[in-house]
């Protein structure tokens, strides 16, 4: 696979969050709650706010976050302010089982190009299944966000 990578600006966002520490597989089956406690009321792609991965155990420390103006009115779920920064991205069109490999790159990327990340990382949901129905894995699309330490 091919992907393509930019160093861009990403924008500062304030965000409904609520941790998670557990299976990767299990975190977007939690965004139902973070969604109710903001009414609904997103102005943006939901994403994973990543503090820690394990790839051999498929077990991650995160927060699930949706960008919203709103209050949350649920236990667990408060609002966060996320900086901006310049970050090392990549978009990923394709089933999320493809994502180890979009992930592959990146760190290659960062590697082959010496750029100094940070955490935590984001994966952000701009095109996936919904509530209802799952639509084609094919054409879902995740954005891959690495944080660049400031020189």
């Amino acid at each position: 696979m091919n992907f393509e990578m930019t160093v861009r600006a990403v924008e500062p966002v304030t965000v409904a969050a609520m941790r998670y520490q557990g299976p990767i597989a299990g975190a977007a089956k939690q965004f139902p709650i973070v969604f109710r406690a903001i009414r609904g009321r997103a102005n943006g792609a939901p994403f994973f706010h990543y503090y820690r991965m394990d790839p051999e155990s498929h077990t991650a420390e995160l927060e699930l976050c949706v960008p919203t103006a709103a209050t949350p009115d649920r236990q667990g779920v408060f609002i966060q302010d996320l900086p901006g920064a310049q970050a090392l991205c990549l978009t990923h069109i394709g089933p999320y089982a493809e994502l180890p490999l979009a992930y592959a790159a990146m760190h290659r990327a960062i590697r082959e190009r010496g750029l100094p990340v940070q955490g935590p990382w984001r994966e952000v949901f701009i095109k996936g299944p919904g509530l209802f129905l799952k639509g084609d894995p094919k054409q879902y699309i995740t954005e891959i966000i690495f944080p660049l330490k400031e020189a």
